[in-house]
């Protein structure tokens, strides 16, 4: 075979790996955003009919909509990384910080090319699930606060990615 041929066998199972590596990579942050994606729907929450799910909901939600009004109230007044800007960000910490149960919430970074759309909210886990929160919602008067409902078709729920290492420095 010779050393022709041992290069050639050699670069064939590099490129193999690094195609392996690619792939399980790729994987990965699918997993990570699909499991990230608004399933719950506060119609699909009122439907439940477990009184175990039904209360594990109801207060979830509970704490959604406290957490949502007190980021409306200080959202404006606390540029929490202090750029000079009331903003996502800011937003984003705040209901971070005072979300009852931090187990239970994350900051979510979505950057959509296509779209945009380059935006920091939050993730709350519901039954098992990732729902995307828009929190700041109550201080735009929207009437919902699920992020497809206040961004449509700007958000791509694809694009989501955990930014909680990133931005958690904020939280006092």
């Amino acid at each position: 075979m010779g050393h022709k041929g041992f290069a050639a066998i050699t670069i064939l199972f590099l490129f193999l790996a690094w195609q392996s590596w690619k792939d399980d990579k790729l994987s990965n942050e699918t997993n990570v955003s699909s499991s990230l994606t608004p399933t719950v729907t506060p119609a699909a929450v009122s439907r439940t009919t477990s009184a175990t799910a039904s209360n594990s909901n109801s207060s979830q939600h509970a704490n959604i909509e406290q957490t949502l009004r007190v980021v409306s109230q200080k959202w404006k007044s606390n540029d929490v990384n202090i750029d000079g800007l009331y903003n996502c960000i800011d937003a984003a910490v705040l209901f971070y910080q005072h979300y009852p149960d931090r187990s239970k919430v994350s900051i979510i970074i979505n950057v959509n090319p296509r779209t945009g759309m380059n935006h920091l909210f939050n993730a709350v886990l519901i039954n098992g699930s990732w729902i995307a929160i828009e929190p700041q919602a109550y201080a735009t008067n929207h009437r919902s606060y699920w992020m497809k409902d206040v961004w449509g078709n700007q958000y791509d729920n694809t694009y989501n990615r955990v930014a909680l290492d990133n931005y958690s420095r904020y939280v006092r």
